[in-house]
């Protein structure tokens, strides 16, 4: 299981990068040679990585804002449910 969590976690990142790496190439106009190494390093700050990968996906790609929110900020919804879910369980469980 923690070999499956970590591949999916790599291909998201995988994804993110080449979001934000789309974007510095329609944004500002770089060639992919450039904007490779750049995004690496763009890409892990945390405000603007997420700002330049949505603007990439919204317009390089051509997804909606929602789609590209679901992108960056899909993972930590999915941990907020199941950690809520863990804690309403749990609660139940102390009931008996």
């Amino acid at each position: 299981m923690q070999a499956l969590v970590f591949i999916a976690y790599m291909i998201l990142g995988l994804f993110q990068l080449a979001a934000v790496m789309a974007g510095l190439e329609d944004w500002i106009g770089l060639h992919w040679l450039i904007a490779a190494p750049l995004a690496f390093f763009i890409a892990y700050m945390p405000l603007v990585g997420t700002i330049v990968g949505m603007f990439g996906a919204v317009t390089a790609w051509h997804w909606s804002w929602l789609q590209a929110g679901g992108l960056f900020f899909g993972p930590f919804v999915v941990i907020v449910v199941i950690a809520m879910g863990a804690g309403v369980l749990e609660k139940f469980s102390n009931r008996s």
